[in-house]
C-alpha cells in the first residue's frame, strides 16, 4: 500500500523532489482539460516528475461527456497529448451533467475504456462513492474496470503520515484499487491542499461482502461499514462483521425502517411517493425492494 497524491493546475508549480523526500511514493496527473487543451501543469509535472523519480501511475480526464460520441473524442485527445508515454488512463466521472443518464453513462464508460485500451494503455474509473451508488452501482455487472474512489471521513488537516480508518473504506462491488481519503492534505513541495490516496498493490485490493438474498441484490440499499457506524447497539452486537450486519439488515433492520447505506432512507422513499404508499403500505421491506427494482432506475429520490 502506497501514499499518493493526484495533481493538477490547481496545485500550480510543485517540487517533486520535496514531495518525495517527504513520504509521497506516486502521483496521478491531470492530463486534459475541459477546451480538450493539456492541463497547463500536466507537461512540467510528468518531465518533473521523472526528474524526481516519482512514480506517475496515472493520469485523469474530468469527463462532461453526455454521449458516447463526445467520450470517444475525449479519450482520442488524451491519447493524443499522452503521445506515446504509457500510464494508466482514469475517467473522472462525477460531474451533475452525468446524473441521471442511466444506461448511457455506462455506455459512455464503456466507449471511453474501449478507446484507451485500444491504444495499449490501461483504464480505470474514477467517481465518489455516493455517484457510484447511485448511478454506477445499478450497472455494476456491465463494467469491467478497477475503481479508484473518494470517501473523506474527516475534513480536518491531513499529512503526508494521516492514515483513515480501516471502517471507512469504500465498499464497492468492483476492484477497489485506490481510496481518496481527503483533499486537504499538507505536504512539503506543493502551496496549500492536496489530494492525498490510499494506493492498494494487487494483494490488497477490496471487494465488498456479499449483498444478495432471496436473488436480489440489496447493494443499492446496504453498506455494512455505514450500518454498524449509524446503529450503536449493531456495532456493539456485530462489530464490523459484513455478513452478520447484512443478516440483521434483511432479518430486521429493513422491517424496523433502519438506514443502512447514506444514499436511501426508506422513510424518505415513503414519504415522498404516494403511489408507493398505496402499493406497500407500512411494509417497509417492499420499499427497499422497489427502489432496487425500479426505483433507482427510474431516477426516483431516495433521500
Amino acid at each position: 500500500m502506497r501514499k499518493i497524491i493526484d495533481v493538477s493546475s490547481y496545485q500550480g508549480s510543485i517540487n517533486w523532489k520535496s514531495v518525495k523526500n517527504a513520504g509521497i511514493e506516486g502521483a496521478i496527473l491531470k492530463v486534459i482539460r475541459k477546451d480538450l487543451n493539456p492541463d497547463k501543469q500536466f507537461e512540467a509535472n510528468w518531465k518533473e516528475c521523472m526528474e524526481a523519480g516519482m512514480p506517475v501511475i496515472g493520469v485523469y480526464n474530468y469527463s462532461y461527456a453526455t454521449t458516447e460520441a463526445k467520450a470517444m473524442a475525449d479519450a482520442l485527445n488524451v491519447v493524443r497529448i499522452l503521445n506515446g508515454r504509457k500510464t494508466k488512463v482514469w475517467l473522472d466521472v462525477e460531474d451533475s451533467c452525468q446524473k441521471g443518464l442511466g444506461m448511457k453513462l455506462i455506455s459512455i464508460i464503456k466507449e471511453y475504456q474501449k478507446t484507451i485500451v485500444s491504444a495499449g494503455l490501461e483504464f480505470g474509473v474514477y467517481t465518489g462513492l455516493s455517484f457510484y451508488n447511485s448511478y454506477v452501482k445499478p450497472y455494476r455487472t456491465l463494467l469491467d474496470c478497477n475503481f479508484w474512489i473518494a470517501r473523506y471521513p474527516s475534513s480536518k488537516k491531513l499529512y503526508v503520515t494521516s492514515m483513515p480508518e480501516d471502517k471507512y473504506m469504500p465498499a464497492i462491488m468492483h476492484t477497489l484499487e485506490g481510496w481518496q481519503f481527503g483533499s486537504t492534505a499538507r505536504i512539503s513541495g506543493i502551496n496549500g491542499d492536496v489530494d492525498i490516496n490510499l494506493w492498494y498493490e494487487e494483494k490488497y485490493f477490496t471487494k465488498t461482502v456479499s449483498t444478495v438474498y432471496g436473488g436480489l441484490d440489496y447493494a443499492l440499499v446496504f453498506d455494512a461499514s455505514y450500518y454498524a457506524e449509524r446503529y450503536r447497539d449493531l456495532k456493539a452486537a456485530y462489530g464490523t462483521d459484513g455478513a452478520l450486519l447484512f443478516y440483521h439488515f434483511i432479518a430486521h433492520g429493513m422491517s424496523e425502517g433502519r438506514q443502512a447505506i447514506d444514499t436511501f432512507s426508506v422513510q424518505a422513499y415513503k414519504a415522498r411517493y404516494q403511489d408507493l404508499q398505496k402499493a406497500f403500505g407500512e411494509n417497509l421491506p417492499l420499499y427497499y425492494q422497489h427502489y432496487i427494482r425500479f426505483g433507482a432506475a427510474e431516477g426516483r429520490k431516495a433521500l
